[in-house]
């Protein structure tokens, strides 16, 4: 942190620009400390860390706005504010709105940080070329996956402690923490992105291999979640750097590079397919085992449930679920029935999308499975569009930066950008920032806001 020190006048006074700047940055530190306490404690805190990251992740992002506007940024600098600003505005009329005709509104932490703080980062830092803020947020999404991986060694090893017992564990033979398996597999393909992508990127050889080890160890630990999406996703995500790192002049280098892309997307996903079936045969043998032994093993389900031989196959084979995504267009179709039933969704949303889900389905829906239908559900017509908005910006500058940029640290940056739009065609990530996912929303407006600092070729 020592670049915050170094803003000094020749009376060895810091400038009120550089104050400001230095705020900035102890804001986002601040917001990155609260989301490493709220990784490390979640549920397990009885609310608590849930508590403070609705309510209290406000004031760094109010401290950073004030900030911003103490400094002297320029017409194309403020557009960014500005934009974020107006979406809180948007995020408080509505809440207000369903105050008023519902009696209910979600916290404001979490989305005010995300669009006061994370979103016009980078053009109010003018940290496009230095990158410190991006690299400050990488670190916190590294130790997640380190974290991630100490879990997964301690549920294969059978040495789980007490206290994590209830986080951690075998959801029939998926590798489940941090609240799902699903979301414990997106949060490995975001450490294993940029791990990759830094790894491409550096110069020393020992980092290289560090990065190298930490990436397989957390792609077979995502293959042990069968979050299939998310695997996808991530071999794209590889095999898309793969491409980019061997590019280059003429048709023959491109060929090649893309046939060494498509070679190790399906490579990867053919180690993961045969480590998820590894696993799934070694727990069906450990449970045989368990008829005739006392030894306990690691396997997380109700005495009102069936037995794990029964539930091991939740999901149905991945060539069924792939003409359904895993059920997700009945889960859509029924979302749309319910607008239809109640279009005054689509003037101001509303707070009680799984009541309204439910009611037109047999079994309990707790969300829209899309990111685009939930904002449409919470926020209405004004928060679909707004999400069409970022989502166009999303493309529209990761693609430049990929045509335009030969460095890897970038082009996986807009990489890992694509593939959670990607993901959030499945589920609920991003835009209406919630906070059972909020940390994927900074991450991602984070991005965004580099990506579009970067395009054309600039850095500011």
């Amino acid at each position: 942190m020592k670049f915050m020190w170094k803003f000094r006048t020749e009376r060895g006074a810091l400038s009120p620009e550089d104050r400001a700047q230095r705020v900035q940055f102890v804001s986002l530190l601040a917001m990155i400390l609260m989301e490493l306490a709220f990784f490390l404690l979640e549920d397990r805190a009885g609310g608590i860390a849930y508590l403070y990251a609705e309510r209290y992740l406000a004031l760094p992002a109010l401290a950073f706005a004030g900030a911003s506007f103490c400094r002297d940024l320029n017409r194309q600098e403020k557009r960014q504010l500005y934009a974020g600003l107006a979406m809180v505005g948007l995020f408080f009329v509505i809440q207000t709105l369903h105050q008023v005709l519902e009696s209910s509104a979600k916290e404001t932490g979490t989305f005010v940080c995300a669009y006061a703080l994370c979103f016009p980062f980078a053009s109010a830092t003018r940290d496009g070329k230095r990158q410190r803020g991006l690299k400050m947020m990488t670190g916190l999404f590294l130790a997640v996956g380190v974290l991630i991986l100490v879990y997964a060694g301690m549920l294969l090893l059978n040495r789980v402690p007490e206290g994590l017992k209830s986080y951690v564990y075998w959801d029939g033979v998926r590798f489940s923490a941090m609240g799902h398996a699903n979301i414990c597999a997106t949060l490995l393909m975001i450490s294993i992105g940029l791990s990759a992508a830094l790894a491409l990127s550096c110069r020393k050889s020992w980092v290289k291999i560090l990065l190298a080890i930490l990436c397989a160890a957390e792609f077979a630990a995502m293959s042990l979640t069968n979050g299939r999406t998310t695997i996808i996703f991530t071999c794209l995500l590889l095999g898309g750097l793969t491409f980019c790192a061997l590019r280059g002049p003429g048709w023959k280098r491109l060929a090649a590079a893309l046939a060494a892309a498509v070679l190790v997307m399906g490579s990867l996903f053919v180690v993961s397919r045969g480590l998820y079936q590894w696993n799934q045969n070694r727990l069906m043998e450990a449970f045989t085992m368990r008829q005739v032994s006392t030894e306990p093993i690691q396997l997380m389900q109700a005495e009102s449930e069936p037995p794990v031989m029964e539930v091991v196959n939740q999901q149905s084979s991945f060539g069924e679920d792939l003409k359904t995504l895993n059920g997700r267009t009945t889960i859509w179709q029924t979302a749309l029935h319910g607008l239809r039933e109640n279009p005054r969704i689509l003037l101001i949303g509303t707070e009680y999308v799984e009541m309204i889900m439910t009611r037109y389905s047999p079994a309990v829906l707790y969300h829209t499975h899309n990111s685009w239908l939930e904002a449409l559900y919470r926020m209405g017509l004004p928060g679909l569009a707004a999400a069409l908005a970022l989502t166009a910006l999303a493309v529209w500058s990761a693609a430049d930066v990929l045509w335009r940029s030969r460095d890897l640290w970038k082009c996986g940056v807009a990489l890992l950008t694509l593939c959670l739009l990607g993901c959030a065609l499945l589920e609920p990530y991003l835009f209406v920032v919630d906070v059972s996912y909020h940390y994927l929303d900074f991450l991602f407006l984070l991005c965004l806001g580099y990506l579009n600092l970067w395009r054309g070729g600039k850095a500011a």
